[in-house]
């Protein structure tokens, strides 16, 4: 196996994590103050972070992770692999029908008005709630790549 395939894609892992870890944290420290303007950086960060980082990590992570697994003969030959397909099609579903649906509306109640609503905590609860699964359903990818069970 490539090094250099393998190096991309732990980097890609790492900026993927990294970025969704940092992501809510921000957004929760940020609705803690209740501050119009924080929330709304931290709103605008959160959505230029998701392009820049977490996008650029995934594509990363499924394409690297696709060409290595040709590699140990695909998903067939190993449960580990299908596990960790599975796993990271879950998160990534989340991210896409939950996570950027509600980014996006929160976005625009923020431009609405220059307080937070209660529809705006509403989402937010929901949005920390659904981030945090769709966080912690890649981490045991880590535990099957490393040790390649199944």
């Amino acid at each position: 196996m490539s090094t250099t395939l393998k190096t991309i894609h732990i980097l890609s892992a790492c900026l993927f994590l990294g970025n969704v870890i940092v992501s809510g944290t921000w957004a929760a420290l940020a609705e803690r103050t209740r501050n119009h303007q924080i929330i709304q950086f931290s709103n605008r960060m959160v959505l230029l972070t998701d392009l820049l980082f977490t996008v650029t990590g995934a594509l990363g992570v499924v394409i690297t992770g696709y060409l290595m697994s040709v590699r140990f003969g695909g998903s067939e030959s190993h449960s580990w692999i299908s596990w960790s397909y599975m796993l990271f099609g879950l998160s990534g579903l989340i991210w896409l029908l939950v996570l950027v649906p509600i980014q996006l509306k929160q976005r625009q109640l923020l431009r609405q008005c220059d307080h937070i609503t209660s529809e705006y905590l509403r989402l937010s609860r929901i949005w920390q709630i659904s981030g945090a699964v769709a966080t912690v359903l890649p981490l045991p990818i880590l535990y099957l790549m490393i040790n390649k069970i199944g």
